[in-house]
């Protein structure tokens, strides 16, 4: 950590958004894991057959967005190591190539809590109706 305070202040705030960005990925691998949970352990059953195709899309749609998280996440770990090693003064002529990277990666990263964002909400959307539904058969 001693060596990145030698690090310029605009390549110390990507060290800093890509850890936080990590941080962030983690979670959303926490999340869609607890959901695909949610979705196959509990509502499958409470769903009639024609709500199935519906929740298997939503499953879907959250695999796709988890592979996206898997090759955004391979980068951020790159870039990481590239900052690190500039820390350390092992990598002077790649700067510029650090500052297109971590833009592209911004832009991803925006792009995909934003996918994910919409999923959620169409799939709590999904939830509270089976759930009021169930509610209106048991009364």
């Amino acid at each position: 950590m001693e060596t990145l305070t030698k690090l310029p202040p605009r390549f110390l705030e990507y060290y800093i958004n890509v850890r936080r960005w990590k941080t962030e990925l983690d979670f959303f691998n926490t999340e869609v894991v607890f959901l695909n949970r949610l979705m196959e352990e509990h509502f499958l059953q409470l769903i009639a057959e024609d709500r199935i195709l519906k929740l298997k899309q939503l499953g879907n749609k959250l695999a796709v967005l988890m592979k996206e998280k898997h090759q955004i996440k391979e980068v951020l770990d790159f870039q990481l190591k590239e900052i690190e090693l500039l820390a350390e003064g092992l990598l002077k002529e790649k700067t510029a190539m650090l500052e297109g990277k971590q833009a592209h990666l911004e832009y991803q990263m925006i792009d995909l809590i934003h996918e994910y964002r919409e999923v959620k909400r169409e799939l709590y959307v999904f939830m509270e109706v089976v759930l009021d539904e169930r509610r209106l058969l048991i009364n």
